[in-house]
């Protein structure tokens, strides 16, 4: 008899490269797939490896989605967007974005950066972006969409966002562009 394994949010999961060398070395069978010993690996070369992996990010990403799109066949219908902040616990001296600003976590004595999602109506990742940790959260919205869908609109999905994206000039701006949008609004 074939014992299920429950599938847990901690695969898929985001995790530091700390968390992943652990998970390698104690919880992978991917070492046995490669013939590699997770065991060897340094931290350090995980580091390396995830910095290469980041130079790649766009490319990779757009790779991912359309591959996804492939396998899965679905339509474009909806855009979802939305933000986060993280801290960090050190200077943060190390990373460009890293800026004290509102964090969502009430940890304003930390430098923070500003994580930025975007996802289709399957819930699909489409694009992520690192802003800086004081970043004007409504600032970002023109950025991003420029980036995923670049001319012609008439075939763009429909753009959801919460209503601290949905400034007035917001959405001035994806009216004047030819976007679809829905605004969820924590108004009654």
């Amino acid at each position: 008899m074939r014992q299920s394994v429950p599938l847990s949010p901690a695969w898929a999961a985001p995790g530091s490269e700390l968390a992943t060398h652990e998970w390698l070395q104690e919880h992978s069978g991917l070492g046995e797939l490669l013939g590699h010993d997770f065991g060897t690996t340094s931290l350090t070369r995980l580091y390396r490896v995830a910095d290469q992996l980041y130079a790649s990010k766009e490319a990779l990403e757009a790779h991912l989605y359309a591959t996804e799109r492939s396998l899965f066949e679905f339509d474009e219908t909806i855009t979802l967007y939305d933000l986060t902040n993280t801290y960090f616990e050190g200077s943060g001296n190390a990373n460009a974005n890293a800026a004290l600003g509102h964090s969502k976590e009430k940890r304003s004595d930390c430098p923070l950066v500003t994580l930025a999602l975007v996802l289709d109506s399957s819930g699909f990742p489409k694009r992520s972006e690192v802003f800086a940790g004081n970043a004007s959260e409504p600032k970002t919205l023109a950025e991003m969409l420029e980036k995923l869908i670049p001319g012609d609109r008439s075939q763009a999905p429909t753009v959801v966002l919460d209503a601290g994206i949905a400034t007035e000039e917001n959405i001035e701006w994806l009216v004047s562009k030819g976007y679809r949008y829905l605004v969820v609004s924590r108004k009654r």
